[in-house]
């Protein structure tokens, strides 16, 4: 029963860890995903979704036909 045990133990070990390192890259890709363009705009720097995006460029639109 002890080896029985100690190799579950082992092997949630191993899962942890894998689940670790999908979880790690999965934060890396997004981290990238997100990081601002060299030639972005402050003013869109912190926009996080497309919708903001989309809001931003549509007001962007609407103050350039007011001007």
């Amino acid at each position: 029963a002890l080896d029985k045990a100690e190799k579950d133990l082992g092997d949630l070990r191993t899962i942890h860890a894998e689940e670790k390192k999908k979880l790690e890259d999965e934060i890396r890709d997004l981290r990238l995903a997100m990081a601002s363009a060299a030639d972005e705009p402050e003013s869109t720097r912190g926009l996080t979704t497309r919708a903001e995006l989309v809001e931003r460029i549509k007001k962007l639109g609407e103050d350039v036909f007011k001007g």
